[in-house]
């Protein structure tokens, strides 16, 4: 094993159901490095990995499920009685999973860590505890282990029994002890001695947590399940979100929603050089705890390894678990070439170090409804490449994007959510970019003139307008919902209104003229194409499409992964208002010298080009 002189590696083990998972996981929310072998050993048996094909050599194919994947539970019936059968799963695995481990505590103490707690159920029964500074014992009553296991697992007596005479016996596992976590009670007793335990380990070793981007001092609330290692073979990991896409308003609210809502991870956003000072004023606005939590990393979708040093892309790939991709251009009017570079080869970029990830929970690409271009009728969510025609080059790039995504499903955890058009917060209203139809609102909203304008095209189909406030906080459900691995989803207002009744909504709050008559679509097409005229209104001639293409976008998905979280998309009616306001008050702020919203009225900002 890797030694280093000035880290200090200490064992986690305990017996079944002892609570040692438990245990990690309030370490690891202070700040504490840890390296779980049980996550390891699950790694190194993956499809395609050669202990996997080792282990059906040996036990045959029943051990697999019906996904190729192994069946722990068909290859423990197979090994818990059988002293044999144990030895031959021990020798085909334990050297790999040891050999992974050295790599990720080597990462830690690279990465500056002066203690790294390696976390193992065999630590001493494979003697690793020998070359470590100190060990940590976990230990429970055997009627205490076997209560839980029974309950835990489904088991009987008679199975728990057998579990638990399959491991050393605790009393061997006390002998090495540095230091005993007696979790025989509940959560709070075991909460006590996890912070007695903190207070010595800081008295023998001085700082414990590397000054790195992480959270320490935070210990995230455990049920008393799981202060009894409820799930302990699905342990979690502390989330490692990558984001792209800043300085979009996207990834400034997906940045912040990570950070409000899970106190145990670190959020790394991918930024462009020339937005590197607007990224770093975003962390100064957070709070001292979260500005901890965030690291601002320089570089570039559409580049080879993300324009990053060789060691930091790799040292990246060994940390992320998550990957948020919301970079790519969404101008309507993009060039061929610029949307196919950003769109098509950052997603490609992106998928690439999602297969270096080794400890990938879930790449969640952000596409839009829009690639179903100029298709009519009902778009299934699992629908994609049709033979289908497109308004412009945003449209077909996104889709060639969620190709290689697509793609990548077969390999990777990989959840696809295809928004509608994203306008303002439904509680504020507010937004970072006017763009085709979403300009047609604030036009309406701020028409001054004593005169009722008419709409480009005669607007009588669906508009699927999606406040941000339910895209993120639904993106975010779904990056960590194990069900929507796999799952593209339409995040839309499932009833959504036609076109013409979206701007008299907006015509009626902001007390200007409604909308009136409408200019034929074919010549709505022909001036907005004329110079000049495409750039006023800041909507490319697809507008007119869309506000008369009749879609209906199925969220069956959406209602089966969000109803229990009771995450709906709001009806337009209910926040018009807000959007109302906000436009106004940016429009008069601007007027008056403030920041307003004056880059996003300029058609041709875009942060993700």
């Amino acid at each position: 094993m890797i030694r280093c002189a000035v880290a200090k590696i200490i064992g986690l083990t305990g017996g079944i159901a002892s609570g040692k998972s438990a245990v990690a996981e309030a370490l690891r929310g202070r700040g504490l490095a840890i390296v779980d072998a049980d996550l390891v050993a699950r790694q190194v048996v993956e499809p395609g990995q050669p202990a996997l094909a080792d282990l059906v050599a040996r036990f045959g194919s029943q051990i697999l499920g019906a996904d190729g994947r192994l069946d722990r539970k068909a290859l423990g019936d197979k090994v818990f009685s059988d002293p044999a059968a144990r030895a031959d799963l021990n020798r085909i695995t334990h050297p790999r999973i040891a050999a992974a481990s050295q790599a990720e505590i080597a990462r830690h103490v690279q990465h500056g860590a002066p203690v790294v707690i390696y976390e193992a159920a065999l630590l001493v029964e494979n003697k690793a505890h020998e070359w470590l500074d100190a060990v940590i014992v976990v230990a429970a009553p055997p009627e205490v282990q076997k209560q839980r296991m029974m309950a835990r697992d489904g088991l009987d007596e008679a199975a728990a029994t057998a579990r638990l005479a399959s491991q050393l016996p605790l009393e061997e596992k006390l002998k090495v002890a540095t230091w005993v976590i007696d979790n025989r009670g509940d959560r709070a007793a075991l909460a006590g001695q996890i912070d007695a335990l903190w207070k010595d380990l800081e008295a023998r070793y001085g700082t414990l947590v590397a000054m790195l981007p992480s959270v320490s001092g935070v210990m995230p609330a455990m049920t008393d399940a799981d202060a009894h290692d409820s799930e302990p073979h699905t342990p979690r990991t502390p989330e490692r979100v990558l984001v792209t896409g800043f300085p979009a308003f996207t990834a400034r609210r997906m940045a912040r929603k990570i950070l409000e809502r899970d106190l145990t991870a670190t959020v790394q956003l991918l930024v462009l050089p020339r937005f590197a000072e607007d990224a770093g004023r975003f962390v100064d606005e957070l709070g001292a705890a979260d500005r901890a939590r965030v690291r601002l990393i320089t570089g570039d979708v559409c580049a080879m390894d993300l324009g990053l040093a060789t060691a930091e892309y790799h040292a990246l790939a060994a940390e992320i678990t998550t990957i948020h991709h919301l970079a790519g251009t969404y101008y309507w009017g993009v060039d061929a070439d610029t949307a196919r570079r950003i769109n098509v080869g950052g997603t490609r970029g992106i998928v690439e170090l999602a297969a270096d990830c080794r400890r990938l929970r879930r790449l969640v690409h952000w596409s839009t409804v829009q690639v179903s271009g100029r298709r009519h009728g009902v778009v299934l969510e699992d629908e994609l490449d049709v033979g289908q025609r497109f308004h412009n080059h945003y449209e077909a790039t996104k889709l060639a994007a969620e190709v290689i995504a697509r793609d990548a499903m077969r390999r990777m955890p990989v959840t696809i959510v295809r928004p509608g058009i994203i306008v303002g917060d439904s509680q504020t209203g507010e937004i970072d970019k006017l763009d085709g139809p979403y300009y047609l609102i604030v036009l309406f909203a701020t028409n001054a003139w004593p005169v009722q304008l008419p709409l480009p095209g005669r607007g009588s189909a669906p508009l699927y307008l999606t406040p941000i406030d339910y895209v993120i906080e639904a993106g975010y459900r779904l990056g960590v919902d194990d069900r929507a691995a796999g799952r593209t989803v339409h995040l839309v207002d499932p009833d959504p209104l036609p076109a013409r009744r979206v701007f008299e909504l907006v015509a009626e709050h902001a007390r200007t003229p409604a909308p009136r008559g409408f200019v034929p679509a074919s010549i709505a097409r022909a001036l907005l194409r004329a110079p000049g005229l495409g750039a006023f209104t800041r909507a490319p001639a697809a507008v007119v499409d869309l506000l008369s293409t009749s879609v209906h976008y199925q969220t069956k998905n959406a209602s089966e992964l969000l109803a229990e979280a009771d995450v709906v998309c709001p009806p337009f009616e209910s926040y018009v208002a807000n959007l109302v306001r906000y436009v106004k008050e940016a429009r008069a702020a601007r007027k008056k010298g403030g920041a307003g919203i004056e880059a996003i009225e300029d058609e041709t900002y875009d942060p993700l080009a």
